[in-house]
């Protein structure tokens, strides 16, 4: 009887390797194809109104260029990519639990107005304390801003699409009268907050071997270095606890504790060292900031929250049937109220690093939005709601952003095309049976694709 059961162990890892691959393959298909099938009738529309086709060839050279090319192209981009993932997080938090928050803009102006006032009101902290301190100021802006709507949506039905766009142009209004009058730069020549303390701006990778001669900046560094061995070392000694190792909890917490503490106490020693002697980030002018692995990290944590904890099964159980949800006892105001106010925290943190990291004033000036909070509902739309492919989109929409002025120097052609490009992938991710019917792609629609994101108008 073992011998007829044992061949076949191998053979059944064979296809559900395949199965996981073809499952790989097509959640990014339809997403790879919008995205081509939108770049080649952005082509298409080039070549009719240049009436030449090496216009066409020219501006897509110079977007390839400006985007990853040039001189501190990648690192352009990558500085335009992180308020995308952010506020595109911010946007899927809410669809996974049937809301649209579409006033991560105007949390993203509050979180900046509120960091902007947090880095110059208290002078003299160190950086271990005033930077956090200024983020949280930044978040705590975002999720009270966002909280409102949330609160209204859940104790009165007011629907949020309606709320969250009011609150919008309040946030504008309300971010042009601070910065125009109470926390106005008085010595500066143009409308802008005064500049933030040095220890609350957010470190360039280009100034962290300078930054960390400084003893408490490299405790600063130590301690998240610690933090993240810490998480390291326990997730490994879950792994091992499978095996029936390390059963009392005190070894377990020896052995994390231990291991952050060595960890934490090297970095502090030798980061400093090491970093002065070689460093790849050497270029001064280079605004390539910390606020990427935030970013980065803040899509992990997203991710782990919604997947692995309790209350984001809770947050997406609300979302996918609101009823089902009250019946097994889920508090429906509350995840409504989290979820606004998880989502409004990450568009404030996008906010405040655009003003602690990348303005050149390190200030918020009257005018700094280009529209992010609005570009990442297409974002999110098109890595249906998963962080990661948030990062990848991201990163797509921050290069475009970013080649778009060298493609109209190269060839002559709007950069304003950009905006048509997007709005084709957007266009052909909301509706795959256009691609579908294009590229001749027969397949039933799974459940899950056929669910809304959000509830209709009465939900």
């Amino acid at each position: 009887m073992s011998e007829s059961i044992s061949p076949a162990l191998p053979r059944a890892s064979g296809p559900s390797l395949r199965q996981g691959l073809l499952r790989v393959l097509d959640i990014l298909s339809m997403p790879l194809l919008a995205i081509l099938t939108a770049f080649v009738l952005g082509g298409l529309v080039i070549w009719i109104t240049s009436g030449s086709f090496q216009t066409v060839l020219e501006a897509y050279s110079g977007l390839f260029r400006g985007a990853l090319v040039k001189e501190r192209g990648l690192s352009e981009s990558l500085v335009a990519s992180v308020p995308y993932i952010l506020l595109s997080l911010a946007v899927a938090i809410g669809f996974k639990a049937g809301l649209f928050n579409i006033g991560v803009e105007g949390q993203f102006y509050i979180g900046a107005v509120s960091a902007a006032w947090a880095g110059q009101a208290v002078q003299g902290l160190p950086a271990i304390i005033h930077l956090p301190l200024a983020i949280l100021a930044g978040a705590l802006g975002g999720a009270i801003w966002a909280a409102i709507p949330g609160y209204l949506k859940a104790r009165t039905g007011a629907h949020e699409v309606i709320t969250t766009i009011m609150m919008n142009y309040i946030a504008f209004r309300l971010t042009e009268y601070l910065v125009s009058d109470p926390l106005k730069d008085k010595v500066a020549t143009a409308v802008q907050t005064a500049r933030v303390s040095p220890a609350a701006e957010l470190w360039t990778l280009s100034a962290i071997p300078q930054r960390l001669e400084d003893p408490l900046n490299a405790l600063f560094v130590a301690v998240i270095v610690a933090l993240l061995a810490a998480l390291i070392a326990r997730w490994a000694v879950n792994r091992q606890m499978r095996h029936n190792r390390f059963s009392s909890r005190t070894q377990r917490r020896l052995i994390i504790w231990g291991t952050a503490a060595i960890v934490g106490v090297i970095a502090f020693f030798l980061l400093p060292v090491l970093t002065r002697a070689w460093w790849p980030f050497t270029d001064k002018y280079d605004r390539l900031h910390v606020g990427l692995f935030l970013a980065l990290g803040a899509a992990v944590l997203v991710w782990w929250f919604m997947q692995r904890t309790t209350r984001g099964f809770e947050l997406r159980t609300v979302g996918a049937n609101p009823n089902a949800a009250r019946y097994a006892g889920v508090n429906i105001t509350r995840n409504i109220v989290l979820t606004m106010a998880l989502s409004g925290a990450l568009a404030g943190i996008a906010g405040t690093i655009e003003v602690l990291g990348v303005s050149i004033c390190r200030c918020l000036p009257l005018f700094f939005s280009s529209g992010y909070g609005f570009d990442s509902i297409a974002i999110a739309l098109l890595a249906k709601n998963n962080p990661f492919g948030i990062i990848a989109g991201s990163f797509l929409w921050g290069a475009m952003r970013n080649g778009s002025d060298l493609m109209e120097l190269n060839s002559g052609v709007s950069k304003y095309v950009i905006s048509l490009i997007q709005a084709l992938v957007l266009l052909f991710v909301a509706a795959p049976g256009i691609v579908r019917w294009l590229y001749r792609i027969k397949r039933e629609p799974r459940p899950e694709e056929e669910a809304p994101l959000t509830r209709g108008w009465g939900g």
